[in-house]
């Protein structure tokens, strides 16, 4: 509409709405134009809808064995298009499980995992959540880890081995006069492979036992190693030295040696490594114990005012706990909570003088004693099996090792 102005009269056209006002002139007159204005533009956006997500968990092996290594996977549906997942066990966070990225043309995660001791696991997966999917979690999963079954093997000088119940022989090893006899042997944490070494430190491995390297590898010349000790994982080992010196191969870590400590000795006849690798034991033929890195002391037989010269090895709980010392006549010495006293040869009105070595059942329910006439004694729930075919032919037996 247009107002014009006449001494100041004005007439409209129209009812006043929102407006736009011009002025002009006109023919001589002022002209005012007033025009509606332009309606407002509204934007309405619509949030697209989140996704409700459900998580499923599965395992490749359930149940599994100590030492087998086990794969989770996680699945989510409906199939989003990215986060996470986390992975965790009995509550506690899966080592290197943490974040793993979602497949998005699966829906999965997966997470590897290994156990080394027996039990029930209860584990879970829990899904992140993107934009546009909501997060969810698994129930829980029950995991069964097994024992081993329950079997040992004797290793001779000359490196052959023999196998009895679950544990069968895998192979030899060569010895020759540069190697020097088989003086140690110790299984894998699956129980499905071993490991062999000699007086010059020369390994052998065997099954899934996997080799890591060895003295003659190094370039190292010695002819007093006296036993060989894996770590929790099987990813490495120790020797050791009768002076108590140490090697370290694959994942095993250095924490001291007796040479290291100027203590001269050369009488040592055993070691224990802790779990997790936090150091380890060394044990005299006295019954002395020393320890390295934060490995725990739970005594020794000078400690008890015991006095010997015939400790032949020590074993370890499969805890951690304790351990077992024995002598040459049988004898067992227990110490800590983990490792309990389940007979000896003395106490059982037998006389020898030729043990050497002990081995554990894997339960820890009773233990194994071999002599070098290849006799073999339980205690506890360690059942001794008859001699294996071939045994008195290759004697001495100088080793021991339990599934």
């Amino acid at each position: 509409m247009t107002y014009k102005r006449r001494d100041w009269h004005f007439w409209h056209a129209a009812p006043l709405t929102a407006i736009v006002a011009t002025l002009a002139m006109v023919g001589g007159f002022l002209a005012l134009t007033i025009s509606p204005a332009a309606a407002a533009t509204t934007t309405t956006t619509t949030a697209p809808p989140i996704a409700h997500t459900t998580s499923s968990l599965s395992s490749s092996a359930n149940p599994a064995s100590v030492g087998q290594a086990i794969t989770y996977t996680a699945k989510v549906l409906p199939m989003p298009n990215g986060g996470t997942v986390n992975f965790f066990d009995n509550g506690a966070p899966v080592a290197g499980c943490d974040k793993v990225a979602l497949n998005t043309s699966t829906g999965e995660a997966t997470c590897q995992a290994t156990y080394f001791s027996s039990g029930h696991r209860g584990v879970q997966a829990f899904y992140s959540g993107t934009a546009l999917f909501e997060p969810s979690g698994s129930t829980v999963y029950g995991e069964v880890i097994d024992l081993p079954a329950a079997g040992y093997w004797l290793a001779t000088a000359n490196g052959h081995i023999f196998g009895s119940g679950a544990a069968q022989s895998l192979g030899n090893a060569a010895t020759s006069a540069t190697t020097g006899r088989v003086v140690g042997m110790a299984a894998s944490p699956t129980a499905k492979g071993y490991w062999v070494v000699t007086t010059n430190g020369s390994v052998t491995a065997l099954g899934d036992a996997k080799f890591y390297g060895d003295l003659p590898d190094l370039g190292k010349h010695v002819s007093d190693v006296v036993a060989i000790a894996p770590t929790t994982d099987g990813l490495g080992y120790y020797l050791v030295g009768a002076d108590g010196g140490f090697f370290t191969f694959g994942d095993a870590k250095f924490h001291g040696s007796l040479p290291g400590i100027h203590l001269r000795v050369k009488d040592v006849v055993g070691m224990v490594a802790a779990p997790g690798g936090a150091g380890y034991l060394l044990v005299g033929s006295d019954g002395g114990v020393f320890t390295f890195g934060s490995t725990h002391f739970y005594g020794s037989l000078p400690g008890l005012g015991k006095h010997v010269h015939d400790i032949r090895a020590i074993l370890p709980s499969s805890t951690g706990r304790g351990y077992i010392l024995v002598g040459g006549d049988g004898g067992a010495f227990n110490f800590g909570t983990g490792a309990r006293f389940h007979g000896s040869l003395p106490g059982e009105g037998v006389k020898v003088n030729d043990i050497v070595g002990i081995a554990l059942s894997p339960d820890n329910g009773g233990y194994y004693m071999a002599g070098s006439d290849g006799r073999v004694y339980g205690f506890g729930d360690a059942q001794a099996a008859v001699e294996p075919a071939g045994v008195s032919s290759n004697l001495p037996v100088t080793a021991i090792a339990g599934t």
